[in-house]
């Protein structure tokens, strides 16, 4: 009887044990499945290919890296335009072609058939053999390609179509309304010695030649070396077709002046994140280093403010500025009340 008793325990013991496992093994499924990358799109490793000008993809660990959802979760041919320069760089030429896209990754895709360069002789690649894709990402409608430094072992017209050849390539794709390109990381820096920034689509004629910009007049205005008065600078800007004047106008005031005598007022460091005009009413958005970097004092506080504040209002539609530090007003800056719109001051205005 103690031995049926010991085999009947024994079954159930046993019974007991894969069971848990079960379990065990349920759980273990369920957290995988809920664990699946939501908004990431993709996350790939570092892996160069043999062939000649490839290129290596990988998330940077900078940003979320995002994609544009093609709709599917698995690969798929998908029809995209690519832009690609002439041999002797004086326009940009489109073609058509399947692009397999794993996991909705269409940027990644798009970005790697530009890498494979064209079909046509008459072409040539964009990207540079070498050149890494460190990194690629969406946020806001705005696609993030981070490149190696490779990119720029090119002359200045070179990296110039090249530069509008992904930009045109990508903003082709629906969600897409500006690149921003970045090297190593950083923000690629224009010949002002300024970011591009975000960067809407080339305008191009009937050949593939971009067109130039319309051509504005602006005044910007600067501290003078005693930071008592403003003074103003005029200077001619390209302005590309979608651009703002406003952002343009930041862009280089904070270029600073080319007047030796003159001093560049906005803080070191600081960034433009946003500018928008709406009722009469400029909204700019600076990073954190607007105040922060501030070198104190109130007449460098003025200096900061009414440089942009003169500068803007000096454009057609603007009558005030309101500024935001990350997104959002801030009561204080050092010393002035910050959190209202600012009107124009002639007061301090160099005469």
């Amino acid at each position: 009887m103690k031995k049926l008793i010991t085999i009947v325990l024994l079954i159930i013991l046993t019974f007991s044990i894969t069971a848990c496992g079960l379990l065990d093994n349920g759980g273990a499924k369920e957290a995988l499945e809920t664990d699946a990358p939501g908004e990431a799109g993709f996350t790939e490793e570092n892996t160069q290919g043999d062939n000649e000008g490839s290129v290596a993809v990988d998330d940077g660990g900078e940003e979320v890296v995002q994609d544009v959802d093609t709709g599917s979760a698995n690969g798929k041919m998908i029809k995209v335009t690519l832009y690609f320069p002439t041999i002797d760089n004086s326009a940009l030429k489109t073609e058509e072609r399947e692009v397999l896209v794993e996991e909705g990754a269409i940027l990644k895709a798009s970005i790697l058939a530009l890498a494979e360069g064209p079909n046509s002789q008459l072409l040539r690649k964009p990207i540079p053999n070498g050149t890494e894709i460190r990194g690629i990402s969406m946020k806001g409608g705005v696609a993030i390609v981070d490149l190696s430094k490779e990119f720029q072992n090119t002359n200045g017209l070179d990296e110039v179509t090249s530069r509008l050849s992904i930009v045109n390539t990508l903003t082709e794709i629906e969600g897409v309304n500006k690149v921003r390109l970045r090297i190593e990381g950083e923000d690629m820096i224009g010949p002002s010695g300024m970011p591009f920034g975000d960067m809407v689509p080339a305008v191009l004629d009937n050949e593939g030649k971009p067109v130039p910009g319309e051509i504005k007049t602006i005044t910007l205005y600067f501290s003078d070396s005693q930071a008592m008065y403003l003074v103003g600078e005029k200077r001619e800007v390209s302005l590309a077709k979608g651009a703002l004047l406003e952002e343009q106008a930041i862009i280089e005031l904070m270029a600073g002046p080319r007047t030796d005598e003159l001093w560049g007022a906005i803080p070191d460091g600081s960034k433009l994140l946003s500018v928008s005009t709406k009722d009469g009413i400029c909204t700019v958005n600076f990073s954190k280093e607007y105040v922060d970097n501030t070198p104190g004092g109130t007449a460098s506080e003025r200096m900061a403010i009414y440089s942009v504040v003169n500068t803007l209002t000096e454009l057609e539609g603007v009558q005030k500025v309101q500024f935001l530090i990350e997104g959002k007003k801030q009561e204080i800056y050092s010393h002035a009340i910050f959190d209202e719109p600012f009107s124009r001051d002639e007061s301090i205005n160099s005469k």
